[in-house]
């Protein structure tokens, strides 16, 4: 029944879903005002309590679990000022301030409790479980406060946890993985999010690949792309806030409905597996993710083999590529990078992983250039470090450092400190030379302190007399 045209309302039926439905889509935004201008001032805010909650609908359904780097390279400084991990904290708070009230989130962080030399691969925490956002922002944005970037990047181990949280949670499970960085311990987290995936068609994973390397986006852009998220570049406070909110606000793919009455069964096809200019001096031996076992070697003689689709890690020397996907009747091309040091010493100089001082190979005079996996590397110049030297995929990275020669030196040698006090080598009538990263120095010439200010490529020479 209706009076003077104005529909009468069940109250009670407003709190329902069903009722939001009915009356979000016969009161929208023009109805309201119509109805305000009518004067009805208690049908007005009824209706905009229907609107009210179906904005929310959504969100009432969405649980997301946020897990957060805070891994020794999280310490590394920005251009813009502060550190990776300062703008990350920053990014979380523009984070919760942006997420509809009612939507469920957990907070999980990795690599916060041990330092990178005792190599953590269990290193991560739940800070704070599941609760509507507007209940649990100030538990999450304290912790957040407290957290100090050490340790290693574990994942896949991760991931694995944080899909274990989220099973739990009703409707849509969203998990959100900000790192910096690879995977630095076992297992290969592509296949490990294919496979929960495939475990939890509700199961949504979004990465976020801060200010990451060419091995890092690779392997971040692979989870997604298997778990049915998306995956966003990020370089900045600010910029990773927009991507966080981004993401958060993705709605997963809609399931199409199914209106095939036959299908077709393809036999399954191998695919293939290149590798560009791979090492000259050593064979990239070629095993399966899950199981280790080895299936394959890829080398100078034989750059392609065939294999069944499925996820695959290469070996360069003693570090991995991994999460490399075989796709059916396709070809998947690696295109690793070289490094090499001009004036190499005799002695030779070490190349470590840049985030776990892991060595994965050396260059000398004998062998100035060693082919690597695209990623950010360190190279040891005696006690000296030229770091964060990205190499990109396809790239010949040469190093020119700075040469030092001393005429005159006895036997005992001459001290070059770096300016943060670290002995870069000794130079003497044995070994005059001696290679070093640019910077500033000092020689020390029987307690005379010369300073140095050396450039790239630069050929400085001291004659004592």
């Amino acid at each position: 029944m209706q009076r003077h045209g104005v529909p009468r309302f069940r109250p009670m039926a407003i709190a329902s879903r069903h009722a939001s439905d009915a009356w979000r889509d016969r009161y929208r935004a023009g109805n309201c005002r119509e109805v305000g201008m009518a004067r009805h001032a208690g049908l007005l805010a009824i209706c905009l309590t229907v609107l009210t909650l179906a904005s929310h609908a959504g969100a009432q359904d969405r649980s997301i679990a946020l897990i957060l780097d805070a891994s020794g390279s999280m310490n590394a400084s920005l251009a813009s000022g502060g550190t990776r991990l300062d703008a990350a904290k920053a990014a979380v708070g523009d984070f919760l301030a942006k997420l509809p009230p009612p939507t469920r989130l957990s907070y999980r962080v990795y690599g916060h409790q041990s330092p990178t030399k005792q190599r953590n691969c269990k290193d991560t925490e739940l800070m704070v479980d599941f609760a509507p956002v507007n209940a649990n922002r100030d538990a999450i944005l304290a912790k957040t406060r407290v957290v100090k970037a050490q340790g290693y990047t574990p994942i896949t181990y991760v991931i694995q946890l944080a899909a274990a949280d989220v099973a739990r949670e009703p409707g849509e499970r969203v998990v959100v993985l900000v790192s910096d960085g690879k995977e630095t311990c076992e297992g290969d987290p592509c296949a490990a999010a294919k496979a929960l995936a495939a475990a939890d068609a509700k199961l949504v994973i979004h990465t976020i690949g801060f200010n990451v390397d060419t091995a890092a986006r690779y392997q971040l852009q692979c989870i997604a792309r298997v778990a049915r998220g998306t995956y966003s570049d990020a370089s900045g406070a600010a910029d990773l806030g927009a991507k966080l909110g981004e993401v958060a606000a993705a709605k997963p793919p809609e399931k199409q409905p199914e209106t095939r009455t036959s299908i077709t069964i393809a036999r399954p096809q191998p695919g293939k597996l290149q590798i560009r200019n791979p090492d000259p001096n050593r064979s990239h031996k070629v095993t399966e993710a899950e199981s280790g076992k080895q299936v394959a070697s890829l080398s100078n003689l034989g750059s392609v083999v065939e294999l069944p689709p499925g996820f695959y890690n290469v070996a360069f020397g003693p570090v991995l590529w991994k999460s490399i996907e075989v796709k059916p009747g396709e070809t998947t091309v690696l295109d690793p990078g070289v490094i090499e040091v001009l004036n190499a010493s005799l002695s030779g100089h070490r190349v470590l992983d840049w985030e776990t001082s892991v060595e994965v190979g050396k260059v000398s005079q004998t062998g100035r250039a060693l082919t690597v996996v695209p990623s950010t590397f360190t190279v040891t110049f005696g006690g000296a470090e030229w770091r964060q030297i990205e190499v990109k995929a396809g790239e010949r990275k040469v190093l020119n450092p700075a040469v030092v020669v001393v005429k005159g030196a006895d036997s005992r040698g001459l001290s070059l400190v770096a300016e943060d006090g670290t002995l870069a080598g000794k130079i003497s009538s044995m070994a005059s030379t001696l290679p070093v990263p640019p910077g500033k120095y000092t020689l020390d010439v029987g307690g005379q302190k010369v300073p140095l200010d050396l450039s790239e490529g630069q050929r400085m020479e001291i004659n004592l007399r």
